[in-house]
């Protein structure tokens, strides 16, 4: 399976640090996204796999009303809206310390290379509104995503990634829908550099 396709310390997935928890250092530190959230609604979502077996789709809606077509692939998935852009999928909290630093880094990288998308899914539960108000006072400039309201594929990346849960969660996806990287825990602007050049080494 292409998300068990590891490159970056995925072993990580076992370090699960509370979010009380105060850390010092983004390397390695991560916070666990609470479990009780199973009574949230799954509307939105195309989730069935058809009769030819072509794989999962999912239909997602940013919160500034963008749609977003995902098609499960065997070595990733296929983002219909980015074709030819490489993707970076996010999955981060509002009160998660090692994702607030993250986001400046994460901006910075889709400003130097617009041939790179970004996709940020927050997982600790703002609702639509909290959630755009918070893009606004971080000055997001990526696409960012009602987490919760999409468990479907948050479980379905659970699954097939064998992630447990723990934020920030990073999945590197290359111009042909292949993941290449999956990672675990706050990154510095040169491993997000790093990671942005293989997934679009020899690419046009």
């Amino acid at each position: 399976m292409g998300l068990r396709k590891i490159a970056i310390a995925l072993s990580l997935l076992l370090l699960i640090v509370g979010c009380e928890s105060r850390v010092e250092s983004d390397k390695n530190s991560t916070v666990t996204v609470e479990e009780n959230r199973t009574e949230v609604s799954d509307r939105g979502i195309e989730n069935n796999r058809s009769q030819k077996e072509e794989g999962l789709k999912f239909t997602i809606e940013t919160i500034d009303s963008k749609i977003l077509h995902i098609e499960e692939i065997e070595n990733g998935m296929l983002f219909d809206e980015f074709k030819d852009r490489a993707v970076m999928l996010i999955f981060f909290g509002y009160r998660c310390p090692p994702c607030l630093r993250e986001i400046p880094r994460l901006n910075n990288l889709i400003s130097k290379h617009k041939d790179l998308k970004i996709v940020a899914f927050e997982v600790q539960g703002l609702d639509r509104d909290e959630l755009k108000r918070f893009v606004d006072s971080r000055e997001i400039k990526y696409s960012v995503i009602e987490g919760l309201k999409y468990m479907k594929f948050i479980s379905y990346i659970q699954s097939r990634a064998e992630w447990r849960g723990a934020i920030p969660f990073l999945i590197a996806i290359n111009r042909r829908g292949e993941v290449q990287f999956a990672h675990v825990g706050g990154m510095f602007e040169e491993d997000l550099e790093y990671i942005y050049r293989e997934i679009t080494k020899g690419e046009i």
